[in-house]
């Protein structure tokens, strides 16, 4: 087994009647609005997507994290995608 290898904590997502939702794993939100909350869970970027969002809840300490609002969206984004695109993009803003 290799040791380097990071032991991933669990992430759990609870929706309730679109109105609530319950997040574990979270590791920090990036962004947040009335309409779109981005989160950076343990199984990658998390998009919520909805109208009168608010973050009721947030211990980053361990990784919960409650929404209320009338969501009407909820996708992940592969990060480690994301994460392997911006240094090419910066790199050739250097080299042009």
């Amino acid at each position: 087994m290799n040791e380097d290898r990071k032991i991933k904590k669990q992430h759990n997502v609870m929706l309730y009647n679109r109105k609530q939702m319950t997040l574990s794993g979270v590791i920090r939100v990036d962004n947040f609005n009335d309409n779109v909350i981005v989160v950076i869970t343990e199984s990658g970027q998390m998009t919520v997507e909805g109208e009168k969002l608010h973050i009721s809840k947030l211990l980053l300490e361990s990784g919960d994290m409650a929404i209320d609002g009338d969501i009407t969206a909820m996708f992940y984004t592969d990060e480690a995608d994301s994460d392997n695109r911006k240094p090419k993009r910066i790199l050739s803003k250097i080299f042009r």
